[in-house]
């Protein structure tokens, strides 16, 4: 839905942005606004237009995946645009296609949404719908043919048959990739629960690369077989660090934009599942923030060691960079483990200013430290070079999400103090997991930046409480250890053509507009009851989990929550029959955020949720009672 600033023609435009800027507060977009963009109400009108039409553009999950049941009927459709709305290997865009038809590029006309085409009637956003609809209609027809591809049929559709031979050949062969490959592998989903079977007979499963499907992956389907990740000897290859560049002087830039200097400290997210997915980009991100790179074996292309770029070729200086890695990562990319501490040596030991090296400049400062305490000259250096910290040794996770969901926390204190616990752990050349609290501890006091990166839309920072735990408690940590909030940014490379880089409040926000609130997301996780409803509780925690480690929900956004969640009369009845612990569980969630003043509840609402509650638990003991 747009929102209507004038809704009569005649209005005079002229008004003063304070009360245009109120406006957009009461339509809740004013933090999606920029100070520049909102110089004249055209230009603040444009820059709205094309947020809304990426929020409508977003892929969303619209309900839950039953194991071995392919999808069916509109879902089906849905779905297999969702497989070629980006380049698969050798195979084209469908979307893109039709945009180089008319003349444009695909991504030109997401980013400039409102621009008018010649006609001057319709937009770059309408023809962005005209194109999407018209993929879905492509897709259908083969859908309703028993995906066969029929020729003569596929040219006599309106949007194909305008077009040159060249493009219906293109179509064509799209079409073909549909019916001859991406059908048959999402029928074959029912092997998801034979090959489950067969592994649990010690039968042999066909083995096949793990991936993201929807993001250029279709390749890896069907599911249902052994997965596996990739060689760790070719981490990163040559595209992941072409891509990880990107994120990494993106970042800098977007820094420098911010704040008018370079940042010195920045701490990175690495998680395996990531790193196999993209081929290593978290780990080329962490290597070009420091000014090195790999250096490929001719031939084979496995990365045989770490070189120094030379600061007139970075044109800027190296930032110091932490690395929080997960206990996958420590367990399956132990050799990226040591490249990367010896990433972190090479840097230190360069000869080079505090002002080119930011890196030297603060292990010189924490080694001399150390040596004052009494600490030996060269166990001094060592220790000070510590930037991969990690799990405890056998141990897997980040403590804080089970600190949160237990409720036995006071303040942002003890969340840092476990995020400490289990994370201050060292690993690299020579170190296996010794516990450091301290000098972790140093290294978050000085992070300026929080970085984790989005492969893929298939999951988000809203569906799994392990987001927040790992990336939530390091900004919780930064913002107890240095007393202020760090510059905290996502880098979504899901389309590897075209990398984008978001605050984190704006990643949540967009989560939560597009899809959190979203009423066909609220209804395809109503289609599957107990558990639909268990996840709706959920993604509330998370979102309440995650503005208490970060502070990125806003007041609107538990009202939303309270409104279209909790006290909607129809999700009342249903949650009822389905699942009321789910009703009290996010109703209890949404109280406690109120009473923990992360949330400025309306009287009402308020009260109408300590009611719904205090009705939910008679239900449920009169349940109980019969």
């Amino acid at each position: 839905e747009y929102v209507h600033f004038k809704a009569d023609k005649d209005a005079d435009l002229s008004e003063p942005m304070a009360q245009i800027r109120e406006k957009a507060a009461a339509a809740d977009l004013t933090d999606e606004v920029r100070e520049e963009d909102a110089a004249d109400f055209d230009e603040y009108v444009s820059h709205l237009h094309t947020y809304l039409t990426d929020l409508k553009n977003m892929q969303m999950t619209t309900g839950l995946h039953i194991m071995g049941n392919p999808p069916q009927g509109e879902k089906l459709t849905e779905y297999l645009y969702a497989l070629v709305r980006l380049e698969n290997p050798d195979m084209p865009s469908l979307p893109k296609t039709l945009a180089q038809a008319y003349g444009y590029d695909y991504y030109e006309l997401i980013d400039n949404s409102s621009k008018l085409l010649p006609d001057g009637i319709l937009s770059y956003g309408m023809l962005l719908d005209k194109i999407n609809g018209q993929c879905l209609e492509i897709i259908r027809l083969l859908q309703n043919d028993g995906f066969v591809v029929h020729e003569d049929k596929l040219r006599a559709l309106e949007c194909v048959k305008c077009w040159d031979e060249a493009v219906q050949q293109k179509i064509i062969k799209i079409a073909g990739f549909i019916c001859d490959k991406l059908y048959p592998s999402l029928a074959h989903t029912t092997w998801e629960r034979s090959n489950c079977i067969r592994a649990l007979q010690s039968e042999y499963i066909e083995p096949s690369a793990g991936g993201a499907p929807t993001s250029g992956g279709a390749e890896i389907l069907p599911t249902g077989r052994n997965f596996y990740g990739v060689d760790p000897q070719l981490l990163p290859t040559p595209v992941a660090w072409k891509i990880g560049s990107q994120m990494a002087e993106d970042v800098i830039n977007k820094f420098v934009a911010e704040e008018g200097r370079y940042p010195e400290s920045v701490g990175i997210l690495l998680w395996a599942t990531y790193n196999m997915r993209s081929n290593g980009q978290c780990m080329a991100e962490f290597m070009r923030l420091m000014g090195v790179r790999p250096v490929w074996q001719k031939g084979t292309l496995k990365v045989t060691g770490i070189e120094i770029i030379p600061l007139d070729e970075l044109k800027r200086p190296r930032v110091d960079v932490t690395g929080r890695i997960s206990s996958l990562f420590r367990d399956t990319l132990p050799g990226a483990v040591c490249w990367l501490d010896k990433a972190v040596q090479q840097v230190a030991a360069l000869d080079e200013s505090f002002e080119d090296n930011f890196v030297r400049k603060h292990v010189v400062e924490e080694s001399q430290r150390l040596e004052s305490e009494g600490v030996d000259k060269e166990q001094a250096w060592r220790q000070a070079s510590y930037r991969i910290f990690g799990d405890p040794p056998g141990a897997h996770g980040a403590g804080v999400s089970a600190l949160l969901a237990s409720r036995n926390w006071d303040d942002l204190g003890d969340i840092a103090d476990v995020y400490v616990r289990w994370g201050a752990h060292v690993y690299g050349e020579g170190e296996k997991g010794q516990y450091r609290p301290q000098l972790f501890t140093n290294r978050m006091a000085k992070l300026e930046v929080t970085v984790s990166n989005i492969d893929n839309r298939e999951s988000n920072l809203l569906n799994s409480d392990d987001y927040n735990a790992y990336r939530g408690g390091m900004i919780a940590a930064v913002r107890n250890f240095s007393g202020k909030m760090p510059k905290n940014y996502c880098s979504d490379s899901s389309d590897r053509q075209h990398v984008v880089i978001r605050t984190l409040a704006e990643e949540v926000k967009r989560l939560f507009r597009g899809e959190a609130i979203n009423p066909k997301y609220i209804q395809g996780m109503k289609e599957f009851g107990y558990k639909g409803a268990g996840d709706l509780a959920t993604y509330v925690d998370n979102c309440f989990q995650w503005d208490a480690t970060s502070a990125v929900m806003e007041d609107w956004m538990y009202e939303k929550f309270a409104e279209k969640y909790a006290l909607d009369t129809d999700m009342q009845k249903w949650f009822a029959e389905v699942n009321p612990w789910a009703l009290r569980r996010l109703t209890e969630v949404l109280l406690e955020a109120e009473q923990r003043q992360l949330w400025n509840a309306k009287p009402q609402t308020k009260q109408s949720l300590q009611e719904l509650l205090l009705n939910i638990e008679g239900e449920i003991e009169e349940r109980g009672d019969a």
